[in-house]
């Protein structure tokens, strides 16, 4: 099993395109709290844990959560990047993490319009200290109507800055995308796979992996979010669907409940 483990709700941006609804003010678990939470969970046979927000380096104790994260199973992370400055770099470069996952959406302009806000100097500024620093670092790129037919310069711009992972997901319904218009209609989305199987074929050294949860869920199937109060669902994208809280009720009542989802098969696109 891998889990999602979203350590806040707060964020620095407010991307027109986010599952969460953030940027949002709100009350983090303590670090210990955290903790409790990951070792509850490497009890339970989680094997892998991702640490997500909002944004997780607007908390000040990230990278000590993920050190002790990695001690226990394989960690990653999922940042926009923009916070991650030379001090917090070095820090990271001392945790044994699997991978650390980069939101970019676009070169300059087209990130910076879906970030709603002029941040892409300091994401890539975040990359460059992340890779002098020696971590592997993927980018992670959400389909939407404004970056589909853009692939090919999402492309050059990963294999330029010598980054070998790229992660490319279709939009989720949820949070703040729920009401934008930025889901592609059938014939973008064949035009954007076709786009990615020419890319594919190129030999880049860029390995390319698509997520699309509409065709393929694993909710409560290999996969468990934690959320920032520490309630537990299915997925990260399925908010509303609340099996339990993981510091106040026993984890096999939360696996009771996610196999009660899983054999309704209901997805974040129908809850």
């Amino acid at each position: 099993m891998h889990a999602t483990l979203r350590i806040t709700q707060n964020c620095n941006l407010n991307c027109l395109h986010c599952y969460s609804h953030s940027p949002q003010k709100t009350k983090d678990l303590s670090t210990q709290k955290i903790k409790t939470i990951i070792d509850i969970l490497t009890k339970n046979n989680i094997t892998h844990i991702t640490i997500s927000g909002g944004e997780p380096f607007t908390r000040n104790d990230t990278a000590e959560i993920l050190s002790y994260s990695a001690k226990k199973t394989k960690t990653g992370i999922v940042t926009n990047a923009a916070l991650i400055d030379r001090a917090t770099a070095k820090k990271l470069s001392k945790i044994n993490l699997t991978r650390l996952i980069i939101s970019l959406d676009g070169t300059e302009k087209l990130h910076n319009l879906l970030r709603n806000k002029d941040i892409f100097k300091k994401t890539q500024t975040g990359i460059t200290n992340c890779q002098k620093h020696g971590i592997p670092i993927g980018i992670s790129t959400t389909l939407t109507t404004i970056n589909h037919n853009h692939l090919t310069d999402i492309h050059n711009y990963i294999k330029e800055n010598n980054i070998t992972h790229w992660i490319i997901e279709t939009l989720k319904p949820q949070g703040m995308a729920r009401n934008t218009n930025l889901n592609l209609t059938p014939e973008q989305q064949n035009t954007a796979l076709k786009t990615i199987d020419h890319l594919k074929s190129t030999e880049s050294g860029i390995k390319i992996s698509i997520f699309n949860c509409e065709q393929n869920c694993s909710a409560g199937k290999n996969t468990l979010s934690v959320s920032p109060n520490g309630d537990v669902t299915p997925c990260a994208f399925m908010p509303g669907a609340i099996c339990a809280n993981i510091l106040e009720d026993p984890f096999d009542k939360i696996t009771a409940k996610i196999k009660e989802y899983q054999k309704r098969g209901i997805t974040c696109f129908q809850n």
